[in-house]
């Protein structure tokens, strides 16, 4: 190709250098000769070097959200996903320029003293892949083995667009529980992924662009109990045990199962420095109430028991940390943490 520009330049050439009445146009051309001048030609022609193409596209997403077992159908959602072309023009680096001719009886240039990129005198720093203005970057590199920059940019091409809905089946839920699923397009494909359930679903779908995803539920699994079903009414001292009151607020929902309350029982110490009296495990039928009674006596120690009996303050306060999991299919056996109660003088 560069050979043909070259050819085409220097046919130019020589009818530019001869006069218009020395011409004759019956002789022909001598393709050979204009060949051969081409070759030793000085001129040049451009690089229009293109890297290979690289495309992306833009990611939409459209969440659904379900809280009941009923069965349910989602509104339409509006896809579109945008396709991004990136293109690269090579521009070779210029040849460096032939030393200066050397003068007899001078001594040779020390190229240690020659300013480096970036200091003053010297060229500057190869550009930023982030210069530039947005959607175009240029960086250094090389092609066909010679050493140039590269210039890049960005270029809308197709835009693809489609439609989706899903179709839920009835199903069992419990007031705790939830389901999300998201439906994203990416180039002309839209998949449909269930973020958060406790069921296992097969996934029909119908449609070319406006899409319709009909979902049959296979089997559900446990999931994490909710930590709010469980709350504490009232902490108190009586009798010579601490005494904690405890609602539950799903008794129905586990009714048959058991639920495991742990209690730490912690005294306040001076500043930040509080000790842990020991800990203690409740297993209880599942009810919409529980009453927890325990003496510092009758808790285990554990190693962060610490023996402060030589505490000879006045009156002290104490307070507990605890949480509780629940035993039984409804809910996996994940240990909740409720945190700590109030002070209490003692």
């Amino acid at each position: 190709m560069t050979n043909k520009i070259a050819i085409a330049f220097a046919c130019l050439g020589f009818a530019s250098a001869a006069g218009a009445a020395d011409i004759n146009f019956d002789q022909g051309v001598d393709i050979k000769s204009a060949i051969e001048q081409a070759k030793n030609s000085d001129i040049k022609a451009p690089y229009p070097y293109y890297g290979p193409h690289r495309v992306r596209y833009s990611r939409d997403c459209r969440s659904f959200s379900f809280g009941s077992g009923m069965a349910q159908s989602s509104e339409r959602a509006y896809l579109s996903s945008t396709e991004y072309i990136e293109e690269c023009r090579f521009i070779p680096a210029p040849p460096p320029p032939p030393p200066p001719p050397q003068v007899p009886g001078t001594p040779p240039a020390n190229p240690g003293n020659n300013p480096k990129p970036g200091q003053p005198g010297g060229q500057p720093h190869p550009k930023n892949i982030n210069d530039g203005p947005h959607g175009s970057y240029s960086y250094q590199g090389s092609y066909g083995g010679q050493q140039g920059t590269w210039n890049c940019h960005e270029r809308t091409g197709q835009v693809f667009r489609a439609t989706a809905q899903m179709n839920l089946p009835e199903r069992q839920l419990y007031p705790w529980e939830n389901e999300t699923f998201e439906a994203c397009m990416e180039a002309d494909r839209v998949q449909l992924d269930v973020r958060q359930s406790p069921y296992r679903y097969n996934i029909d779908r119908q449609g070319m662009f406006d899409l319709t995803f009909n979902l049959t539920a296979l089997y559900r699994s446990p999931t994490a109990p909710d930590a709010n079903g469980l709350s504490l009414a009232k902490f108190f001292y009586r009798d010579g045990k601490f005494v904690m009151d405890i609602n539950d607020a799903w008794a129905r929902e586990y009714a048959g199962e058991k639920v495991v309350v742990k209690v730490e029982l912690m005294k306040d110490g001076f500043l930040f420095f509080n000790s842990s009296k020991g800990e203690k495990e409740f297993t209880l039928d599942v009810n919409g109430a529980y009453e927890i009674a325990f003496a510092e006596n009758e808790l285990t120690k554990t190693r962060e028991y610490v023996d402060d009996s030589g505490d000879v303050r006045g009156q002290k306060k104490y307070y507990v940390k605890w949480g509780f999991k629940r035993v039984g299919s409804v809910s996996t056996q994940d240990y909740v943490k409720k945190g700590s109660t109030d002070k209490i003088p003692v």
